[in-house]
């Protein structure tokens, strides 16, 4: 796996991530150093979203292991919601503002090609509409080659699930994984380590000098100023997990996981 995550190449919207690899030749780069590995991969987040992702994949990859790990979609929201709060261009102080400009958002060629990132990052609610995103992964690599791990499964048994995922991918089911927290929330700047992957030098280049980063340096002095998160608002928290009910039982026969937890008993919600 290569240092820097989020690659993001097979993706066909022309306005993508911040730190994406545009260039194939830039991609197959980082994995020069390959030798005799029983597997190699990355990790795109982007790639669920990416309506075209599937697709791409397949053309330029062919009919590889897919791995999909899916969080609580409310968690999921939250969680999004403060990462671009705190390192990206979210300027909406609260979480329910940020709810009610999403479809404005959506709807704006405006709003995709100006501003800070990925217009897909503030899209919220929907980025947690996992049905389809999943389905077509399914519809493109077959269940065969497709594993979704949940992120309550993962975090509950983290050594468990980790060798699950090696076996489906063929690799040593039988070792034990180095278990530690990446990518902990509630820091502003973070240097990733890639000097060590050929190729990201291009990558890093063209982000330093990209338009995205001039409109970022206004926002830089006040995000200095940001602590941890606070807990979501419960009635907040209630209504977004109203509004997702339909979506979590189509995904649970979809992929055949008992989904309960992700579900509001609809008396919490009525009291909510």
């Amino acid at each position: 796996m290569p240092r820097w995550k989020e690659l993001s190449l097979f993706i066909g919207d022309p306005h993508g991530p911040l730190h994406w690899v545009k260039k194939p030749a830039y991609y197959y780069r980082v994995f020069s150093r390959v030798q005799n590995e029983t597997a190699i991969g990355e990790a795109s987040t982007c790639y669920l979203y990416d309506e075209d992702s599937p697709r791409l994949i397949k053309r330029h990859l062919g009919n590889i292991k897919i791995i999909i790990s899916l969080r609580n979609p409310v968690d999921m929201a939250y969680s999004l919601y403060n990462h671009q709060l705190r390192k990206e261009g979210e300027s909406l102080v609260t979480f329910e503002e940020a709810l009610q400009a999403e479809e404005t958002r959506f709807l704006s060629k405006q709003f995709r090609q100006t501003c800070y990132g990925w217009h897909a990052n503030y899209y919220y609610f929907r980025r947690g509409l996992y049905h389809n995103q999943v389905k077509r992964y399914l519809d493109t690599f077959s269940r065969a080659n497709v594993m979704v791990i949940l992120f309550d499964e993962l975090v509950a048994d983290p050594v468990g699930i980790t060798r699950q995922a090696y076996r489906f991918i063929g690799v040593a089911a039988d070792s034990k994984p180095e278990i530690r927290v990446h990518n902990r929330g509630g820091k502003i700047f973070r240097m990733p380590e890639f000097w060590e992957d050929r190729g990201l030098l291009q990558k890093t280049v063209s982000f330093v000098f990209s338009r995205n980063l001039l409109r970022k340096l206004p926002l830089i002095a006040q995000k200095r100023k940001i602590g941890p998160a606070p807990a979501i608002a419960s009635t907040t928290a209630l209504q977004l997990a109203d509004r997702y009910q339909d979506e979590i039982q189509r995904l649970e026969t979809l992929i055949d996981k008992d989904l309960g937890a992700w579900k509001v008993p609809p008396a919490e919600v009525a009291n909510g």
